[in-house]
């Protein structure tokens, strides 16, 4: 069976969904951007451990948001200026950490790409039987505290983060510009050094281990709320008892990929609207280039389309909890989620037709 053509699917997208707006973009940024400051500024002032971490989570959710707005940006989606685009994506990593580069390599060429293809697509790629029986016994623990509400956010930092975005194994760094890479990274090094400097030496110098509660609360907190956030966001839009992943680029194709592989969570109003649409997903992944403005609109209309093919969830922490764990191993040759100790949770997920 054939599925909708790229052209077909963008097609039924409204032509203006994707003008872009300098005014727009622009704005969005400098109101996220100056509310991370504030925040961030108000943590260093106050007086009281307890006032600083609430501050400083605080910054935390609002640069969570401001890397949405510059996950746009890397896309070149927030404003019509390329050029543009770069430098507030650059500046909108910075809080959490990522280089510009890597996460363009990852996110835009590997995982938009190639969505839910085993080998090419590393963000929360689910091992086999096989493969997870093989792992030391470390791993597999870890795999195990990874599929979990909260170990959820080590999996972004340490598969991801660390062991993408900061140390790319030699796969992603032969696909990099090494003197931009170094300069990202660089970047990323100085922001965070900064960051800690201010924390441990503004305010009441009381002693060393209160200095270092201080850039706990305002530097490594936030940092780490913001990861773990992340992983709640961004696992459940591929990871769900209804999403098939590939093992082989024969048997995936974009259809397969990007609408049947991409699930729209519906969160709470304010969340969605904190968070820029970005759960508004298959629009996303149809079509990169559409701005976080006119997804809304964009995923109604697919969803018009191809009512049966996209999945749409009612988002929630019991939710994300459920999914875990039913989603814990893949079977690629039945397409089927597995639990850890092998028992299908689903059944099989494509047909020879759907494929």
């Amino acid at each position: 069976m054939s599925h909708p053509s790229v052209g077909i699917l963008r097609s039924v997208l409204p032509e203006q969904s994707r003008l872009r707006s300098t005014f727009k973009g622009v704005l969005l940024f400098l109101s996220v951007f100056s509310l991370y400051v504030m925040l961030f500024g108000l943590a260093l002032a106050v007086n009281g451990w307890w006032y600083k971490l609430i501050l400083g989570l605080l910054s935390g959710l609002a640069f969570s948001i401001l890397f949405v707005i510059g996950h746009d940006a890397c896309h070149d989606s927030l404003t019509p200026s390329s050029f543009l685009n770069a430098m507030i994506a650059r500046i909108a990593f910075l809080p959490s950490l990522h280089p510009y580069v890597t996460w363009e390599l990852g996110h835009n060429r590997l995982h938009h790409g190639w969505t839910n293809l085993k080998g090419v697509d590393y963000v929360y790629t689910p091992f086999s039987k096989a493969e997870f029986d093989a792992l030391p016994a470390t791993r597999r623990l870890m795999e195990r505290v990874y599929r979990t509400v909260l170990g959820s956010g080590l999996f972004y930092m340490i598969e991801v983060w660390w062991n993408h975005l900061i140390w790319p194994p030699p796969a992603d760094r032969s696909k990099l510009d090494k003197r931009q890479f170094i300069l990202d990274l660089s970047y990323v090094i100085i922001f965070f050094a900064a960051e800690c400097t201010l924390a441990f030496f503004t305010g009441p110098a009381v002693n060393p281990m209160q200095q270092m509660l201080n850039v706990f609360a305002i530097v490594l907190a936030p940092y780490f709320f913001f990861n773990w956030l992340m992983a709640f966001i961004t696992l459940q839009h591929h990871t769900h008892p209804s999403v098939a992943w590939f093992s082989t680029r024969e048997e995936w194709d974009f259809f397969n990929g990007q609408v049947r592989g991409t699930v729209h969570v519906k969160m709470p109003r304010l969340f969605e609207f904190l968070f820029q649409n970005i759960l508004e997903h298959t629009a996303h992944h149809v079509d990169p280039k559409i701005p976080l403005y006119q997804l809304a609109q964009c995923q109604k209309t697919l969803e018009n389309h191809f009512a049966e093919d996209i999945t749409v969830e009612k988002g929630s922490i019991f939710q994300f909890h459920k999914n875990l764990k039913s989603c814990q191993l893949y079977d690629y040759q039945q397409h089927r989620w597995l639990r850890f100790d092998g028992t299908p949770t689903t059944g099989p997920l494509l047909s020879p037709s759907s494929v």
